[in-house]
This record gives structure tokens, C-alpha cells and sequence, in this order.
């Protein structure tokens, strides 16, 4: 679980190259990349905490210059005190059941509830109408259409009608000063 948790992680330190390619060929044949890394330089103070555990320093003093270290993702990034301090809740979880997705599931009997009451309902017999009450259907319209033709094909479906030219209006009495 831990070295499939998406952080970097380190398998082995301090190995010559030939034992690292052994390594890797074995995580290589159970599916797993594994990268082979050199060591920058030797670690002077032995780790107090598992690699899995995100980093308490982002930077540690050396001598008078400060070094950086780069972390993995998700680790924490700021000192204890500069954090957001959250309140603990205590949720009540006792009702949830966490199981495989691939288990029976145990499924409360549940009552099955009477059958509704069709003493009231008939069948009719085959072919009979189901809606007597109906009103007559509508008579079929009889339109004349005697006064309407059909145009040629091709033939203009517009009225050409001549435009009348209003007369221009009557200006005589308007001067200009």
C-alpha cells in the first residue's frame, strides 16, 4: 500500500549499480516502475520519520549556505503554526459498513404489500367498443372548388397589375425668401 500511494518512495540506499538493476528488474516483472536514482551526497543525520511521512523542514542549514530540498507531492509545505487550525468533529459513523464490492449483500426482508382490488374492473369482449359514450364522428366537408384552376407548368402565378403613379402635388403656392 505504501509504495503504490502515488508519493515517491525510496526501496533501497547505498547500493552499487548492479544490485539497483537487480531491484528494478524485480519491480519491473510485478508491474511497477522503479527509477534508479545517484546518491547527491551522504546523509549526515540518520531519518527520524518513515518516507512515506511528509517532510517537517523544507530547507535544513548547512555550514553558512541553506540548501533546498525538493519534496514529494503532498507533503506539507508549512511550519505547524502557520497552518489553518481545524476544529475536530466526532461524526457518529457507527451505521456505515464498508465491504467488498464484491460480496452478497445481506438485503432486509421486506414486507411485500397487498395487491390492489380489480373486482371493480371488467374485460370487454374482442372487437366491442370501449367508448360507447362517444359522439358521432365528423361528416366529411363538401367543398366546391368549381371556381378554382390549375396554371400551366411554367406559367406566371402572379397578377400583373399596372401601378398607378399618384400626381405629383400641387406646389405653386409655397415661395421661397
Amino acid at each position: 500500500a505504501q509504495l503504490f500511494s502515488g508519493k515517491v518512495n525510496t526501496i533501497k540506499k547505498s547500493v552499487d549499480k548492479a544490485v539497483a538493476a537487480k531491484y528494478q528488474q524485480a519491480f519491473k516483472k510485478a508491474g511497477a516502475k522503479a527509477i534508479i536514482t545517484l546518491a547527491k551526497e551522504p546523509m549526515s543525520e540518520p531519518m527520524s520519520e518513515p518516507i512515506n511521512e511528509p517532510a517537517k523542514n523544507i530547507a535544513k542549514e548547512t555550514t553558512s549556505e541553506t540548501r533546498w530540498d525538493i519534496l514529494p507531492s503532498g507533503s506539507d509545505l508549512l511550519k505547524p503554526d502557520e497552518r489553518q487550525q481545524v476544529p475536530e468533529v466526532n461524526i457518529d459513523t457507527s451505521a456505515i459498513k464498508m465491504v467488498s464490492p464484491f460480496a452478497e449483500v445481506d438485503v432486509a426482508e421486506k414486507s411485500i404489500p397487498p395487491a390492489p382490488d380489480t373486482s371493480h374492473i371488467s374485460v370487454a369482449e374482442a372487437g366491442a367498443d370501449m367508448n360507447p359514450d362517444r359522439s358521432a364522428p365528423t361528416p366529411d366537408l363538401q367543398l366546391d372548388l368549381s371556381d378554382y384552376t390549375v396554371a400551366e407548368p411554367g406559367a406566371e402565378l402572379s397578377d400583373k397589375k399596372e401601378k398607378k403613379i399618384p400626381p405629383a402635388p400641387d406646389t405653386n403656392h409655397i415661395k421661397l425668401v
